[in-house]
């Protein structure tokens, strides 16, 4: 174990409304509560932080979560009241949990795929064809009707071609 660290000073919170505002207690009930902080997954931060939480009064068990990036802290409910502890713990760890966490940076845009491209361009020129095919064959345009229905047919034809697998199931 590393020897004890000098700790910068917790906040000060004047409020209930202040404490609310610090997020690693996600779970508070009268003899237990919870602290979640992606941070908590760090070994050598999640060992400094159980290493204060330890010299807290009252304390009856902690219980680590790496993977969860949290901890759990089991008090006697008897000897400190539960907003009185949530201030303990939050002052203990606010040198290591108190400053703000980077939002991560947002995903690029994925571009849709060339096969999702396509199957869309072939299904909008169905629609357009089967529209216009309809419009024509109403208006008593034979021609454009017969030649807007086999551009329908065609396309029908790779769009069935395309979802064959999923056709003949």
């Amino acid at each position: 174990m590393t020897p004890p660290h000098r700790l910068p000073a917790a906040p000060q919170y004047k409020s209930r409304m202040d404490a609310a505002c610090f997020p690693p207690i996600v779970y508070s009930l009268p003899g237990r509560l919870r602290l979640r902080d992606a941070r908590l997954r760090r070994e050598a931060l999640r060992e400094a932080v159980l290493a204060r939480l330890d010299t807290l009064p009252a304390l009856r068990r902690l219980r680590a979560n790496a993977a969860a990036g949290s901890v759990v802290v089991e008090y006697d409910g008897t000897r400190i009241d539960e907003a009185a502890m949530c201030r303990e713990v939050i002052e203990a760890v606010a040198p290591w949990l108190a400053a703000a966490v980077p939002p991560a940076a947002a995903p690029k845009p994925r571009r849709a795929s060339r096969r999702r491209q396509f199957a869309r361009a072939n299904n909008l020129g169905m629609l357009a064809s089967l529209g216009g095919s309809l419009a024509f064959a109403a208006a008593g345009a034979k021609a454009a009707h017969v030649a807007t229905g086999t551009v329908f047919l065609g396309l029908l034809g790779v769009h069935l071609a395309t979802h064959r697998r999923s056709l003949l199931r």
